[in-house]
C-alpha cells in the first residue's frame, strides 16, 4: 500500500447511481465523470456507473473522452466544451459526441465525416444566462445545415442552469403551473428540430441541483455529477436533500512517516511562521501541495465550518483525522510533506493511517487511487 493514496468506494458510487435512477421515470441518466470523475479516477468510475445503469457519460473535453475510449469504455459520451478543428477529427474517429455552437463546428465535423466515411455525432448547446459559448439565435441555421448532410447526426439540444434557478425561461406559464415554461421551451426546440432532422432529438437541462428541486426538469436526460460522489450541491435546500446517497466515496489517506519531539519555541515549516508554544510531538506526512493538498483543506462534504474556523478569537488551522480524532496541521504545507501536532494524541505512531479532509477535485491524478469494490 502506498504511503499516500485516495481510497475510492466504487460500491458507494454505484449505489448513488441507482438512487438517482430510482427518481427517474422516462429520463436517461448521464453520469458526469469530468475532472477525473471529480478526482475519483475517470476510467474506473465511468465503468462502474455504466454497469450500475447510467446510459450516458459526460466529460468536459474531447481529450477526456479519448481516454475513456482507449480504456475500452464505449458508452455514449458527450464532451461539453466545444471542440477545436483537430479535436473534431478525433471525435468522429472515436464516436464521441461533441457540443457545437457555430457553423464552423458543423463544417469541421462534416469534412471529417466525408473523409472517413463515419457518422459525426453532435449536440447543440443553448445558453441560459451563464455567458457560455452558445448557438443562440443560430440554432435554426445549425439545424438546417445539419439536415443537409446525412453523415452529420445531431442527437440533441441542451442547456444548463445556475444551480436551482430556471429564471432564464421562466414566464407566465410558470405562474399557472411551475415547470410549464421549461417543458414548453423543450417542446418548441424539439418541434423545430423535427422540421429539419430525420430522427427525433433529446433535450436536457437538469444537473444535480435541478434534478433534486424540480422533477419537471428531468425531461429526456439528467446530467448528474455531484450527487454520484456523495455530496449535495450547496444551493439545494435542506428540504430537498432527501435522496438516499452514500457520502463515503472519496477519502484521501496518508501515513505518519516520522514523529519528533521538539522543545517550546521551535519553528515548524517554511518561513518559520509557526512557533511551538509548548514541547510538541510533530508528526510528518508525505503529502503536500504537489499532490494537491490545499493550504486550507475543506471538508469532504463542503461544510464551510471546516475552513479556517475561528476558535477563542483565533483562526483554527486545518486538521487531519487520526483514529477519528482531529489533529491540526502546523506550519506551511510544503511541496511534498506537511506536519501535524500529535502532542494530545499519545497513541500516534509511525506507520499509522491519517485521513485528510480535502476537496476531491484538488488531488493530483498522480496520487494512487485504491478502489474498494
Amino acid at each position: 500500500m502506498p504511503t499516500t493514496y485516495v481510497r475510492v468506494n466504487l460500491a458507494a458510487i454505484a449505489s448513488n447511481v441507482r438512487a438517482v435512477l430510482s427518481r427517474l421515470d422516462n429520463s436517461q441518466l448521464m453520469a458526469v465523470v469530468k475532472g477525473n470523475a471529480y478526482g475519483h479516477g475517470m476510467v474506473r468510475v465511468a465503468e462502474r456507473c455504466v454497469a450500475a445503469g447510467a446510459q450516458w457519460l459526460g466529460v468536459s473535453y474531447v481529450d477526456e473522452a479519448v481516454k475513456l475510449r482507449a480504456a475500452g469504455v464505449t458508452a455514449p459520451t458527450l464532451a461539453f466544451v466545444p471542440p477545436t478543428e483537430e479535436q473534431c477529427q478525433v471525435a468522429v474517429e472515436q464516436d464521441i459526441t461533441v457540443t457545437i455552437t457555430t457553423e464552423d463546428h458543423l463544417a469541421w465535423l462534416r469534412e471529417v465525416a466525408a473523409q472517413t466515411g463515419k457518422v459525426a455525432t453532435a449536440q447543440i448547446f443553448v445558453d441560459a444566462d451563464l455567458g457560455r459559448p452558445s448557438a443562440g439565435d443560430d440554432l435554426v441555421p445549425l439545424l438546417q445545415i445539419a439536415a443537409g448532410f446525412p453523415q452529420l447526426n445531431v442527437t440533441g439540444v441542451y442547456t444548463h442552469f445556475d444551480g436551482t434557478d430556471t429564471s432564464a425561461v421562466r414566464g407566465l406559464l410558470d405562474v399557472v403551473k411551475p415547470g410549464s415554461e421549461l417543458q414548453a421551451f423543450a417542446a418548441i426546440i424539439k418541434k423545430l428540430a423535427q422540421q429539419y432532422l430525420a430522427a427525433p432529438i433529446i433535450f436536457h437541462a437538469a444537473a444535480s441541483s435541478l434534478f433534486l428541486t424540480a422533477p419537471h426538469s428531468h425531461l429526456d436526460l439528467v446530467r448528474i455529477g455531484t450527487l454520484l460522489y456523495g455530496q449535495y450541491p450547496p444551493d439545494v435546500p435542506a428540504s430537498k436533500r432527501n435522496l438516499d446517497i452514500a457520502p463515503d466515496t472519496f477519502e484521501l489517506r496518508s501515513t505518519i512517516v516520522a514523529i519528533d519531539e521538539v522543545p517550546a519555541g521551535t519553528t515548524v515549516g517554511s518561513g518559520r511562521e509557526f512557533v511551538c508554544h509548548r514541547p510538541t510531538q510533530v508528526a510528518t506526512l508525505p503529502l503536500g501541495y504537489a499532490q494537491g493538498l490545499s493550504p486550507m483543506p475543506a471538508g469532504p462534504t463542503r461544510r464551510r465550518d471546516t475552513w479556517w474556523r475561528r476558535l477563542v478569537g483565533q483562526q483554527r488551522p486545518p486538521v487531519v483525522l487520526i483514529d477519528g480524532e482531529e489533529v491540526p496541521i502546523i506550519g506551511r504545507i510544503g511541496m511534498d510533506q506537511c506536519a501535524v501536532d500529535v502532542t494530545d494524541l499519545p497513541g500516534a505512531e509511525v506507520g499509522q493511517t491519517v485521513v485528510v479532509p480535502t476537496h476531491c477535485t484538488l488531488i493530483s491524478p498522480d496520487v494512487p487511487r485504491v478502489y474498494i469494490q
